[in-house]
C-alpha cells in the first residue's frame, strides 16, 4: 500500500470516503461488498482504493464545479493579481511582486497585467512556486492547497450523493437540503482556503532574500 501524501488524503481519499459514505447510505445493499463489511487489514485496504479511486471521479466532477465557482469571481484568487480585482496585496506590494518576477524570474512583463493571457500568467504563478519550494518556504502554501483540494472534494461529493438521493428510495427532500447546505458550507470554505494560497504564495515570494546577481541587491 503507498504512502498518501497531504493532498492525497485530504483532497483525494477524504471526499472519495465520503462518497462511498453515501452509496452505502442510499443503497444498503452496497455494504456487502466485501471492502464495506469487512474492515480488517485486507478489507480496509480494500477500502482505501476504492476510496482513492472514487476520490478521483469527485475531482474529476470538482474540476466542473471550480471553473463555475470562480467563474463567478473573476477568476481564482491567484488570477486577481493579473486582472486588477480582489484585494491579495496592497499596493505597494504588488510593485515589489512585478519587480520581482522581472529580476529573478528573468520574464518580461506587459505595462498591463491583464493583457496576459490567462495560461500565460498561469505558468508564470507556477514559476512562483517553484522559486518558493525551491527556497523551503512552501511549507504553509501546501497546507492550504491540501484543505482547498479537501473542500473542493467535499463540494463535489456532497453534491453528487444529493443528485443520487432522488434515484434511492431512502432519498429524501430533507436529506437532499441536507446535503446541498453542507456542499454550500464547503465551497465558503474552498473559496476561503483559496484565497489563503494565494496571497501567502506571493507573500513567500516577496520574502525571498535576494538572488546574488539580483538588481535588488545591488541597489
Amino acid at each position: 500500500m503507498k504512502h498518501f501524501d497531504f493532498y492525497e488524503f485530504t483532497g483525494i481519499l477524504l471526499p472519495g470516503a465520503l462518497l462511498l459514505a453515501g452509496v452505502v447510505f442510499l443503497w444498503p445493499e452496497a455494504s456487502k461488498i466485501d471492502g464495506f463489511k469487512d474492515l480488517s487489514v485486507g478489507g480496509f485496504g480494500i477500502f482505501v482504493l476504492l476510496a482513492y479511486a472514487a476520490g478521483h471521479l469527485v475531482q474529476a466532477v470538482g474540476n466542473w464545479v471550480e471553473w463555475l465557482w470562480w467563474k463567478a469571481f473573476n477568476g481564482m484568487p491567484t488570477d486577481w493579481i493579473r486582472s486588477g480585482t480582489g484585494d491579495l496585496l496592497a499596493p505597494g506590494q504588488l510593485q515589489k511582486l512585478r519587480a520581482m518576477i522581472q529580476d529573478r524570474l528573468m520574464l518580461q512583463l506587459p505595462e498591463n497585467l491583464s493583457e496576459l493571457k490567462v495560461p500565460a500568467w498561469y505558468g508564470i504563478t507556477r514559476q512562483i512556486y517553484a522559486a518558493v519550494a525551491a527556497a523551503g518556504r512552501a511549507g504553509r502554501i501546501d497546507t492550504f492547497n491540501g484543505n482547498y483540494g479537501l473542500h473542493r472534494g467535499l463540494l463535489s461529493a456532497a453534491l453528487l450523493v444529493a443528485c443520487m438521493s432522488f434515484a434511492s428510495a431512502r432519498g429524501s427532500t430533507s436529506v437532499a437540503v441536507a446535503l446541498f447546505v453542507i456542499a454550500l458550507l464547503a465551497g465558503l470554505r474552498m473559496h476561503r482556503f483559496a484565497k489563503h494560497y494565494g496571497r501567502e504564495l506571493f507573500v513567500q515570494f516577496l520574502q525571498l532574500p535576494p538572488s546574488p546577481d539580483s538588481k535588488e541587491k545591488k541597489q
